[in-house]
Protein backbone atom coordinates (compact mmCIF):
# COMPACT_ATOMS: atom_id res chain seq x y z
CA UNK A 1 0.00 0.00 0.00
CA UNK A 2 1.18 3.51 -0.78
CA UNK A 3 0.01 5.93 1.91
CA UNK A 4 -3.46 4.42 2.24
CA UNK A 5 -3.84 3.50 -1.45
CA UNK A 6 -3.97 -0.12 -2.52
CA UNK A 7 -1.84 0.53 -5.58
CA UNK A 8 -1.81 -3.12 -6.68
CA UNK A 9 -5.63 -3.23 -6.65
CA UNK A 10 -5.83 0.05 -8.57
CA UNK A 11 -3.60 -1.19 -11.39
CA UNK A 12 -5.02 -4.72 -11.28
CA UNK A 13 -8.52 -3.34 -11.72
CA UNK A 14 -7.53 -1.75 -15.02
CA UNK A 15 -5.92 -4.97 -16.20
CA UNK A 16 -9.16 -6.85 -15.44
CA UNK A 17 -11.88 -4.57 -16.87
CA UNK A 18 -13.74 -5.97 -19.88
CA UNK A 19 -16.16 -3.15 -20.75
CA UNK A 20 -16.64 0.61 -20.53
CA UNK A 21 -19.01 0.42 -17.55
CA UNK A 22 -16.48 -1.50 -15.45
CA UNK A 23 -13.71 0.85 -16.58
CA UNK A 24 -15.75 3.93 -15.65
CA UNK A 25 -16.59 2.45 -12.25
CA UNK A 26 -12.99 1.54 -11.48
CA UNK A 27 -11.63 4.89 -12.66
CA UNK A 28 -14.20 6.70 -10.53
CA UNK A 29 -13.18 4.61 -7.51
CA UNK A 30 -9.48 5.36 -8.10
CA UNK A 31 -10.11 9.09 -8.55
CA UNK A 32 -12.09 9.21 -5.31
CA UNK A 33 -9.40 7.26 -3.43
CA UNK A 34 -6.80 9.81 -4.56
CA UNK A 35 -8.99 12.73 -3.45
CA UNK A 36 -10.55 13.78 -6.75
CA UNK A 37 -14.29 13.99 -7.34
CA UNK A 38 -14.41 13.89 -11.14
CA UNK A 39 -12.50 12.56 -14.12
CA UNK A 40 -12.51 12.77 -17.90
CA UNK A 41 -10.50 10.45 -20.09
CA UNK A 42 -10.44 10.55 -23.83
CA UNK A 43 -9.01 11.42 -27.18
CA UNK A 44 -8.86 15.02 -28.27
CA UNK A 45 -11.29 15.04 -31.15
CA UNK A 46 -14.29 17.09 -32.19
CA UNK A 47 -16.55 16.13 -29.30
CA UNK A 48 -19.64 17.43 -31.10
CA UNK A 49 -19.18 14.64 -33.65
CA UNK A 50 -16.48 12.27 -32.41
CA UNK A 51 -15.18 9.45 -34.58
CA UNK A 52 -16.37 5.95 -33.66
CA UNK A 53 -12.91 4.91 -32.54
CA UNK A 54 -12.42 7.82 -30.12
CA UNK A 55 -12.24 7.06 -26.42
CA UNK A 56 -14.40 9.20 -24.13
CA UNK A 57 -15.23 8.20 -20.54
CA UNK A 58 -16.17 10.76 -17.90
CA UNK A 59 -18.20 11.44 -14.80
CA UNK A 60 -18.24 15.22 -15.30
CA UNK A 61 -21.53 16.95 -14.52
CA UNK A 62 -23.97 16.46 -17.42
CA UNK A 63 -24.73 20.20 -17.53
CA UNK A 64 -21.01 20.98 -17.85
CA UNK A 65 -20.65 18.47 -20.67
CA UNK A 66 -23.66 19.94 -22.46
CA UNK A 67 -22.36 23.49 -22.05
CA UNK A 68 -18.86 22.46 -23.18
CA UNK A 69 -20.30 20.90 -26.32
CA UNK A 70 -22.74 23.68 -27.15
CA UNK A 71 -20.11 26.39 -26.67
CA UNK A 72 -17.37 24.21 -28.24
CA UNK A 73 -15.00 24.70 -25.29
CA UNK A 74 -13.10 21.58 -26.36
CA UNK A 75 -11.79 23.42 -29.43
CA UNK A 76 -9.72 25.79 -27.26
CA UNK A 77 -9.53 23.87 -23.99
CA UNK A 78 -6.32 25.10 -22.30
CA UNK A 79 -5.83 21.70 -20.62
CA UNK A 80 -5.87 19.93 -23.99
CA UNK A 81 -3.48 22.46 -25.50
CA UNK A 82 -1.06 22.28 -22.56
CA UNK A 83 -1.11 18.48 -22.75
CA UNK A 84 0.52 18.66 -26.18
CA UNK A 85 3.49 20.50 -24.69
CA UNK A 86 4.57 18.05 -22.01
CA UNK A 87 5.11 14.35 -21.43
CA UNK A 88 4.32 14.55 -17.70
CA UNK A 89 1.18 15.19 -15.69
CA UNK A 90 0.42 18.76 -14.64
CA UNK A 91 -1.86 20.71 -12.32
CA UNK A 92 -4.41 23.01 -13.92
CA UNK A 93 -3.12 25.86 -11.74
CA UNK A 94 0.17 25.54 -13.66
CA UNK A 95 -1.47 26.22 -17.05
CA UNK A 96 -0.43 29.91 -17.23
CA UNK A 97 3.21 28.86 -16.97
CA UNK A 98 2.77 26.28 -19.74
CA UNK A 99 0.84 28.19 -22.41
CA UNK A 100 -0.09 31.76 -23.25
CA UNK A 101 -3.74 31.74 -22.27
CA UNK A 102 -6.39 33.69 -24.15
CA UNK A 103 -9.36 35.45 -22.54
CA UNK A 104 -11.60 32.62 -23.77
CA UNK A 105 -9.38 30.02 -22.12
CA UNK A 106 -9.49 31.91 -18.81
CA UNK A 107 -13.28 32.04 -19.22
CA UNK A 108 -13.43 28.27 -19.81
CA UNK A 109 -11.52 27.59 -16.58
CA UNK A 110 -13.70 30.03 -14.66
CA UNK A 111 -16.88 28.44 -16.03
CA UNK A 112 -15.62 24.98 -14.98
CA UNK A 113 -15.37 26.14 -11.36
CA UNK A 114 -19.17 26.32 -11.17
CA UNK A 115 -19.28 22.57 -11.83
CA UNK A 116 -16.81 21.55 -9.12
CA UNK A 117 -13.74 21.73 -11.37
CA UNK A 118 -11.63 24.40 -9.68
CA UNK A 119 -8.41 22.41 -9.78
CA UNK A 120 -7.23 19.26 -11.43
CA UNK A 121 -4.39 17.12 -12.63
CA UNK A 122 -4.02 15.96 -16.22
CA UNK A 123 -1.98 13.08 -17.57
CA UNK A 124 -1.10 13.35 -21.30
CA UNK A 125 -1.42 10.06 -23.18
CA UNK A 126 -0.10 10.05 -26.73
CA UNK A 127 0.16 6.85 -28.72
CA UNK A 128 1.85 7.21 -32.14
CA UNK A 129 -0.64 6.78 -34.96
CA UNK A 130 -3.67 7.56 -32.75
CA UNK A 131 -5.48 10.69 -31.61
CA UNK A 132 -3.84 12.63 -28.78
CA UNK A 133 -5.48 12.05 -25.43
CA UNK A 134 -5.52 12.73 -21.72
CA UNK A 135 -6.82 11.43 -18.44
CA UNK A 136 -7.83 14.30 -16.16
CA UNK A 137 -8.79 14.24 -12.50
CA UNK A 138 -10.76 17.23 -11.24
CA UNK A 139 -12.00 18.57 -7.94
CA UNK A 140 -13.23 21.68 -6.17
CA UNK A 141 -10.14 21.67 -3.93
CA UNK A 142 -6.95 19.67 -3.51
CA UNK A 143 -7.43 19.62 0.28
CA UNK A 144 -8.66 16.00 0.25
CA UNK A 145 -5.82 14.76 -1.95
CA UNK A 146 -3.88 11.86 -0.41
CA UNK A 147 -0.10 11.77 -0.08
CA UNK A 148 1.62 10.91 -3.37
CA UNK A 149 -1.66 11.41 -5.25
CA UNK A 150 -0.07 13.06 -8.28
CA UNK A 151 2.51 10.39 -9.17
CA UNK A 152 -0.10 7.71 -8.48
CA UNK A 153 -2.62 9.58 -10.67
CA UNK A 154 -0.01 9.64 -13.45
CA UNK A 155 0.28 5.86 -13.37
CA UNK A 156 -3.48 5.35 -12.91
CA UNK A 157 -4.18 7.64 -15.87
CA UNK A 158 -1.90 5.71 -18.21
CA UNK A 159 -3.24 2.31 -17.11
CA UNK A 160 -6.83 3.56 -17.42
CA UNK A 161 -6.19 4.85 -20.93
CA UNK A 162 -4.57 1.58 -21.97
CA UNK A 163 -7.56 -0.31 -20.52
CA UNK A 164 -9.86 1.89 -22.62
CA UNK A 165 -7.80 1.14 -25.74
CA UNK A 166 -8.07 -2.59 -24.99
CA UNK A 167 -11.86 -2.36 -24.48
CA UNK A 168 -12.17 -0.44 -27.76
CA UNK A 169 -10.10 -3.10 -29.56
CA UNK A 170 -12.35 -5.81 -28.16
CA UNK A 171 -15.31 -3.92 -29.60
CA UNK A 172 -13.47 -3.69 -32.92
CA UNK A 173 -13.29 0.10 -32.82
CA UNK A 174 -9.52 0.60 -32.62
CA UNK A 175 -7.18 -1.13 -35.00
CA UNK A 176 -4.69 -3.29 -33.17
CA UNK A 177 -2.35 -3.99 -36.06
CA UNK A 178 0.88 -2.10 -36.61
CA UNK A 179 -0.15 -1.33 -40.20
CA UNK A 180 -2.13 1.59 -38.84
CA UNK A 181 1.03 3.25 -37.53
CA UNK A 182 2.81 5.68 -39.81
CA UNK A 183 5.78 4.14 -41.58
CA UNK A 184 8.87 5.69 -43.10
CA UNK A 185 9.76 5.37 -46.74
CA UNK A 186 13.14 3.87 -47.60
CA UNK A 187 14.51 7.35 -48.32
CA UNK A 188 13.22 8.73 -44.98
CA UNK A 189 14.89 5.80 -43.21
CA UNK A 190 18.16 6.50 -45.01
CA UNK A 191 18.15 10.09 -43.78
CA UNK A 192 18.07 8.88 -40.18
CA UNK A 193 21.30 6.92 -40.54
Amino acid sequence: MIQGCDFKAMIGGFLDVQDEAALREHLERCASTLGFSQFAMGHHVDLAGPPRDAIRITNYDAEWIERSLSERFFAQDPVHIASTRTATGFLWSDLPSMIVMTDRQHMILEAARHYGLSEGFTVPVHVPGEYRGTCSFGTASLDAMVANALPIATIVGTYAFEAARRVMRMRGLVASNPGRLPTLTGRQGDSLV
